[in-house]
């Protein structure tokens, strides 16, 4: 195998084409560590940086953006990569004709199956396992890989919109894990799994490997100047380390703003962009029963605050004094963050961050489109992923069409979300929420609504 070196002038390219970064970073992504990486004629480029080795492999981070994920939908089916690396790219297809027939199986702790993604037919990308945690989907290179299901049976194959969002995914993916393109295989291709599956099918046309080094190759290889052979495919002996970055490194301003950029291009991207004119006829200016009910259960002072309600913060603050059943003080801006990026770690760094974002979209966003763009993202139940879901499952009806009494029973479910089992119980327990969702519609009506008219409503029955 030959031996790539610093001086060689095949390295001189690579260098040339991403930049020479051999010099060591600050920061706790310190790049003084050295990678060994291969590329698909068995060279092999050492000793170099880690950035740089990714940035040799599938381009630079920086250049590559996630996908908006439409909805975090956190999976019990999960357990600790053990301090493994991310090396890997595993890719799927799901039995389940629909993305929330696949999104409820991987709820289910009795299936013992996940995914960190769901790719689904329309192109919405839902992320159900965290990157810093090991998703139960190829038996033993669980802990060192990156799981994509695409919403497909058997003998479909990727949706144009499909494509197009796996291939953002897995671009980003490899950029910041610093995975190569010979590291993206189908689930039946990969280590430990050869002869266990059909998985991912026909997904990639013929259910062979070369048809998936094929998709590779063209749809995400090529973007990145890094196209390998389909001969010669191999896994990388040597993964990349990389930093979980959870939070920024407050030590590092440039980490931190970078990780600042990221979360609010996702909340952006999630964001349902509306016509709102202050015409008092215009639909868009007027608030349906549903937005109403979720306004009055979950924030009552949503138009009235700039993100963060000082008022509930210290209602909740004086209950912890003296003892006494508290909540949160989640206002549904934050909640909207909290959905979108996916930080959900029950610690007090987690949610001054998240109250930071919620004020700082205040700017950006106007609250009528941050209401919206929650209820079109937030967690119904078991696979009911925004409002009109939930409202078509349960009432038959879009969300829009509810009278007040369904609206009050939806917004309820926001926080007793529809289980698989156990319905009686669950119903109980919406209902007395949705009554008293109702109540305190009927007690606040003039001050819940902002400068924004009522649809005309159906009387509670």
């Amino acid at each position: 195998m030959k031996v790539i070196e610093p001086g060689d002038p095949t390295f001189k390219s690579v260098v040339e084409a991403v930049g020479d970064d051999r010099k060591p970073l600050s920061g706790a992504d310190d790049e003084q560590e050295t990678a060994k990486i291969s590329n698909g004629e068995g060279n092999r480029i050492t000793p170099v940086s880690r950035t740089q080795a990714a940035r040799a492999i599938f381009g630079s981070s920086a250049r590559q953006v996630k996908p908006a994920i439409k909805s975090f939908i956190e999976s019990p089916n999960c357990s600790s990569r053990n301090g493994a690396s991310i090396n890997m790219i595993v890719l799927h297809s799901t039995t389940a004709a629909t993305v929330e027939g696949t999104i409820a199986w991987f709820l289910d702790r009795k299936s013992q199956v996940s995914a960190h993604y769901v790719v689904d037919k329309n192109g919405d990308v839902y992320q159900m396992v965290s990157d810093d945690r090991s998703a139960w989907h190829a038996k033993a290179i669980n802990s060192r890989s990156i799981g994509i299901e695409h919403v497909a049976t058997a003998t479909d194959r990727l949706t144009d919109a499909q494509s197009v969002a796996s291939a953002q995914l897995v671009r980003w993916l490899a950029a910041t894990y610093g995975i190569p393109a010979a590291n993206v295989l189908g689930h039946r291709f990969a280590p430990c799994n050869e002869g266990t599956t059909d998985c991912p099918n026909h997904l990639f046309g013929d259910a062979t490997e070369d048809a998936v080094a094929e998709w590779v190759n063209s749809n995400v290889a090529d973007a990145l100047g890094s196209k390998e052979p389909r001969s010669g495919r191999h896994v990388a002996a040597e993964p990349v380390a990389h930093r979980a970055l959870e939070f920024p490194d407050w030590a590092n301003p440039s980490t931190w703003f970078a990780r600042l950029r990221s979360d609010l291009s996702r909340i952006d991207q999630n964001v349902r962009r509306l016509d709102v004119r202050p015409l008092p006829h215009s639909p868009a200016a007027r608030l349906t029963a549903l937005e109403l009910m979720t306004i009055a259960i979950e924030d009552r002072r949503f138009f009235h605050h700039p993100g963060v309600d000082v008022l509930s913060i210290l209602r909740e603050a004086i209950k912890v004094l003296k003892g006494r059943k508290h909540g949160g003080a989640s206002t549904i801006d934050m909640q909207f963050v909290r959905t979108v990026t996916g930080y959900r770690a029950p610690t007090m760094k987690r949610k001054i961050y998240e109250g930071f974002l919620a004020l700082v979209i205040q700017s950006r966003h106007k609250k009528l489109e941050i209401l919206r763009s929650y209820l079109d993202c937030a967690f119904f139940g078991s696979g009911l992923i925004g409002a009109n879901a939930a409202a078509q499952r349960v009432f038959n009806k879009n969300a829009d069409r509810l009278s007040l009494e369904e609206a009050s029973f939806i917004s309820a479910m926001l926080a007793y979300p529809r289980p698989l089992q156990g319905l009686p119980r669950w119903e109980q327990r919406a209902r007395r929420r949705a009554a008293y969702a109702v109540a305190v519609f009927d007690r606040r009506k003039g001050r819940l609504t902002g400068r924004y008219g009522i649809v005309p409503l159906k009387p509670v029955s």
